[in-house]
């Protein structure tokens, strides 16, 4: 290449070389490193994605090249590699054999040009361009697997794996939502048919849908091919770890992308079903309609005939059976229930974290409940009906401390209801509100069990 480089002309008046100031040694190497370098994280580049990429080089290489220029300078190394003046044919090279004391030829390709699952063209480094490759980088040939874990390093410093696996969890969760937007959209077709449209909200769904599976169908294959051949040959730890992270995450895609296949192609029988369902006959039922019938029945009549009506009509929203509403002495019991506590042990596999029951001491001792209590057995022993709000005025005055009007209001509020009520000789209900420097809320009037 570099000896044959000047037959080719410049299109420009002139008639110069269009290989002056370019150094083909340096493109062929940036060539064969290029496709190394795609051989490492996807199956290979396209010819257009090699040309572009030396078209880059010669373009900084060459200033006051042209656009069109570096392209075909670029076309022309390609073309080199594989051999394309010789009709592609393997390259041959002629040299003497000393021990034998013959002349000998060796054939070879430095790049392949084979399709890919997809039937799409990719350009990947022979054997050979591998070891052209080393020659010109001045490495020995038992270098080459460090320079392949070399080249998969270099690639995930600069964070091609690392973004090869974002944008496969990318991808991923976007199977995800296509697919949640079209099993929402049949669902509610399912519900109210007649409320979904097929082509205003289903249809343009399913085509982007199609587009994004055939997208990273195609994508996703290649990378998941190369990913399994390079763990089959990387050993560095480093490297390994990034091909296992990005081979779980293009597994987990192609199984939601499966399942979003499936949806697809589903989706047009499941709507029909769906919109059948409008049409469905339905069971006869004994009850008159509300909208036709009942309505205009009731605007019709006179109030007083609905007035007169209410309390059946009322009967009829109370339940058949009607709920029992605990008794309070249940939910107290409840609520001062005590769960055992173990302490915590070596094993802790089930996680979480179980706090003890704090217990809180009782802030009115057992002699001053006594004492509470048996005042104000004295003061219903009087006679009468006492409210809640007078037995703390009578309290306060007597001297009794601010801990033990507390207790009053405390054993008051406990005797409300009848199960436990500790004055069996009163029973106590709602009388209006009270506010005291111990306690404000409802007020109680207890009155004695023969008066009521």
């Amino acid at each position: 290449m570099e000896l044959t480089k000047n037959k080719f002309s410049d299109s420009t008046a002139d008639g110069r070389s269009l290989f002056d100031g370019v150094d083909t040694h340096y493109l062929s190497l940036a060539a064969l490193t290029h496709m190394m370098e795609g051989t490492a994280v996807a199956v290979g580049y396209t010819q257009e994605e090699v040309v572009q990429h030396l078209a880059a080089i010669v373009s900084r290489m060459k200033p006051a090249a042209t656009a069109g220029q570096s392209l075909r300078i670029a076309e022309i190394v390609v073309d080199a590699l594989d051999n394309a003046s010789n009709n592609y044919l393997e390259h041959s090279y002629e040299y003497f054999h000393a021990p034998s004391g013959e002349t000998r030829k060796v054939s070879f390709r430095l790049t392949t040009y084979e399709p890919d699952l997809e039937d799409e063209y990719r350009y990947r480094p022979t054997a050979e361009g591998y070891l052209v490759l080393m020659g010109m980088l001045d490495l020995k040939v038992e270098d080459h697997q460090i320079l392949v874990e070399r080249m998969l390093q270099l690639l995930i410093e600069r964070g091609r794996f690392d973004q090869a696996y974002e944008f496969a969890r990318r991808a991923r969760m976007l199977s995800i939502e296509h697919r949640q937007q079209i099993r929402d959209f049949i669902h509610q077709a399912w519900r109210a048919p007649g409320s979904v449209a097929w082509a205003r909200d289903i249809a343009p769904r399913l085509n982007e849908a199609r587009v994004h599976i055939h997208a990273r169908q195609e994508e996703d294959r290649r990378m998941e091919e190369s990913v399994r051949e390079q763990l089959i040959q990387v050993t560095d730890s480093q490297a390994r770890e990034q091909l296992v992270r990005l081979h779980d995450v293009l597994k987990s895609a192609s199984g939601v992308r499966a399942h979003l296949q499936v949806d697809v192609t589903g989706a047009g029988d499941k709507f029909m079903d769906a919109q059948a369902g409008a049409f469905r006959s339905r069971r006869p039922s004994s009850f008159p309609d509300l909208e036709t019938r009942l309505l205009p029945e009731a605007l019709a009549t006179a109030q007083t005939a609905l007035a007169g009506s209410v309390d059946a009509l009322l009967l009829s929203f109370y339940p058949a059976v009607v709920p029992k509403a605990p008794d309070l002495s249940n939910l107290l019991a409840l609520l001062f229930f005590r769960r055992e506590y173990d302490e915590p042990g070596e094993d802790e596999s089930e996680g979480g974290e179980l706090m003890p029951f704090k217990k809180y001491l009782d802030p009115f001792p057992e002699d001053m409940a006594q004492f509470v209590q048996g005042w104000v057995s004295a003061k219903f022993a009087i006679g009468g009906s006492w409210k809640l709000d007078e037995l703390l005025a009578h309290a306060e005055d007597e001297g009794l401390t601010l801990l033990e009007r507390q207790c009053i209001v405390y054993v008051l509020y406990r005797s409300y209801p009848d199960s436990e009520n500790l004055f069996k000789s009163m029973r106590a209900h709602a009388d209006g509100e009270f506010v005291a420097d111990v306690a404000a809320g409802d007020n109680l009037r207890f009155d004695p069990v023969e008066t009521r």
